[in-house]
């Protein structure tokens, strides 16, 4: 029985003092409260109301599921003041969007170096106290409780309402024994929920690709649907700094952290994964991610002792290689990539290369999500074109970004020149004031190769219970989905549910400059060019010096292509733009590595652990847990880890 189930007495009402009102039985809803205990609240009656009073309890034992955010999705606070340093834009109500547009504006005009002290890694600090959604008395879960669980320590827009969501659907998937909620129930316009039901429904509908003894289609009297229904999921959330490396995250999701708030003088605790499974009575918890969340949890299922303290993972989004966007950055900042992107990339990310890498070249986290050793299999992504798509030179040569890009100082390596490295001094203070000798190029370097010897850890290891989704375009292009013959011909029918199109869905997959270089100019004289000009914007002009003849690359700058069709080539599209489907973030080259061994055309060893891979669309990469589709994959696969039990 549901701790949420409504009032219901089972018989008429009567008035208190009827000859039948002791044989009334009122029973009342439970909650739970802010010490995660079920609770009920009943109103005084008057001494002639003798009806029985009854609180209804939910004793099933308890599963913690507990969901791990993205980069920039967690607000931090200055560790010495307390004041806010970041807090994502809420745009869930007409005030809060009107903020929101005031922060974005005010983040355009923030220079190289503010931007470097205020999200300085180790100057802040995740806190728990930011906004939690509107929550109402019929609500599972009161606003107390849901800070005490985390929830103030994630998105509020973004991630919250899933959350209340995931709260719902998990603890009441039955009413009076039958099946109910989106578990059984449809939506009939595929906009909120799902055409199919979680139950009786093929999970290859929604994209799903399984390893051997996986996939099957979970029926209404199942035993592990029953199995699922024994237990009671509550639902917490972990944010972190994602300013710091993903390793240390990693620690601070397992562990939980202590955040003191010097305006107030108080301590708030945000409770690690090792403490909400000892305050359930239980050893494991299921784990939720999304986009660099899925980063953090690996480095704790490695590192930290998350494979042992989790009975599974679901990942939605996941870099799991990196993207080259973070690279492309390295040269344009945000503000190049055009329209309302780019003004809102350019306020929170820098408008240019140095103010982007003011942040970005101290901050381990964000600089995780560069291309892996083993982005695309160790393909070159970083790659200098003709403007008929024919290449002069690309890179990485052997897999090896570090060396080729990262801290490569020539005109068409990554490595920052120091102007962009410290502009507000407080790398060079720091360092100087721990007696070091070394120059800001050299920590950059000694920062960068950490963060490449942490992303080598990742490579195909995963939990051993993990489930994944992710977005490869729109669902536009993709034929219709049924379950039913009947449902295929029922033309009054939406035949798929409702997204964004693949036009929308689009990113990079590899970074070309592209530049009007002699058909007899080869690989190594190009190399040997001189620097002009970098425009921070995603424009190099470079001069072949025995030739004197200046050339002038460009970067492809949005992620958009004038048309957009069914019959679109792909792969020579990516050969000549490097843009490629994905969730507008992530392309599939990255998200696809975790499908390596499930999914025929992804080349690579197998991904370790990954039980099934839901190969979808349809949805942004930020608001990936607000579609039908992810809502789907989550059900279905937290079924299926319980199962594993």
């Amino acid at each position: 029985m549901s701790e949420n189930q409504p009032d219901n007495s089972g018989t008429q009402a009567q008035t208190p003092g009827d000859d039948d009102a002791e044989q009334e039985v009122v029973r009342l809803a439970s909650q739970t409260d802010e010490d995660g205990h079920s609770s009920a609240q009943a109103p005084l009656t008057p001494a002639n109301d003798t009806r029985a009073k009854e609180t209804l309890h939910d004793l099933r034992p308890i599963i913690p599921v507990i969901f791990i955010p993205g980069v920039m999705g967690s607000p931090l606070a200055a560790k010495d003041s307390g004041d806010a340093a970041w807090s994502a834009p809420n745009t869930d109500t007409i005030g809060a969007s009107l903020g929101a547009l005031c922060s974005l504006i005010a983040g355009w005009f923030r220079s190289a170096s503010s931007r470097e002290t205020l999200f300085d890694p180790e100057s802040v600090m995740v806190t728990p106290l930011g906004p939690i959604v509107d929550l109402g008395e019929k609500d599972p879960i009161t606003e107390k409780e849901a800070r005490r669980r985390g929830w103030g320590s994630v998105y509020r827009t973004g991630y919250q309402p899933v959350l209340l969501w995931l709260e719902q659907q998990l603890n009441n998937p039955m009413l009076l024994g039958k099946p109910e909620g989106a578990w059984i129930n449809p939506d009939p316009e595929g906009e909120k929920w799902a055409l199919h039901p979680v139950l009786g429904t093929d999970p290859k509908t929604y994209g799903a690709i399984a390893a051997a003894g996986k996939g099957q289609v979970i029926a209404p009297d199942s035993a592990e649907f029953k199995k699922f229904a024994k237990f009671r999921y509550r639902v917490y959330a972990i944010g972190y700094n994602w300013l710091q490396s993903n390793d240390l995250s990693g620690r601070d999701v397992v562990n939980g952290l202590d955040v003191p708030d010097p305006q107030t003088k108080k301590t708030t605790r945000l409770m690690g994964v090792t403490e909400i499974c000892k305050e359930n009575d239980t050893g494991k918890a299921i784990i939720l991610t999304h986009s660099m969340g899925g980063l953090v949890a690996r480095f704790a299922v490695l590192n930290h002792g998350l494979e042992g303290l989790a009975h599974g993972v679901f990942h939605g989004c996941q870099p799991a290689t990196g993207a080259p966007l973070a690279a492309k950055r390295f040269k344009t900042g945000g503000s190049p990539e055009g329209g309302m992107n780019g003004f809102i990339n350019g306020s929170l990310l820098g408008r240019d290369a140095d103010e982007f890498m003011a942040v970005m070249a101290n901050a381990p986290g964000p600089m995780e999500l560069t291309p892996m050793p083993d982005y695309h299999n160790g393909a070159p992504w970083w790659i200098f074109a003709r403007p008929d798509g024919q290449v002069v030179m690309q890179f990485p040569e052997h897999g090896d970004p570090y060396n080729d890009l990262y801290v490569n100082p020539k005109w068409y390596g990554m490595q920052p020149p120091d102007k962009q490295l410290d502009p507000a001094g407080i790398v060079k203070t720091r360092l100087n004031a721990g007696g070091l000798q070394t120059s800001l190029s050299d920590y950059y370097r000694s920062t960068m190769e950490t963060v490449v010897k942490n992303q080598s850890q990742l490579k195909n290891r995963y939990h051993g219970k993990t489930y994944v989704a992710y977005g490869e375009g729109g669902l536009d292009f993709r034929p219709p989905q049924s379950s039913t013959t009947t449902e295929a011909s029922d033309k009054s029918k939406p035949g798929i549910e409702k997204g964004d199109p693949t036009k929308n869905l689009l990113t990079w997959g590899n970074a070309i400059w592209t530049g009007d270089v002699p058909s007899d100019v080869q690989a190594p004289e190009l190399q040997a060019a001189t620097l002009l000009h970098d425009s921070g914007k995603g424009e190099i002009r470079v001069l072949l010096e025995q030739r004197k003849l200046s050339i002038t690359f460009t970067v492809q700058k949005t992620n958009t292509l004038p048309d957009v069709n069914a019959k679109t080539d792909w792969s020579q599209v990516a050969t000549k733009t490097g843009i490629i489907r994905g969730d507008g973030t992530v392309p599939a080259w990255s998200a696809d590595a975790q499908a390596r061994g499930l999914k025929p055309d992804v080349p690579g060893d197998p991904a370790k652990g990954v039980q099934m891979a839901f190969v979808q669309g349809g949805y942004q990469h930020m608001t990936s847990y607000a579609h039908p589709w992810t809502h789907w994959a989550i059900l279905y696969s937290v079924v299926q880890i319980v199962n594993d039990i």
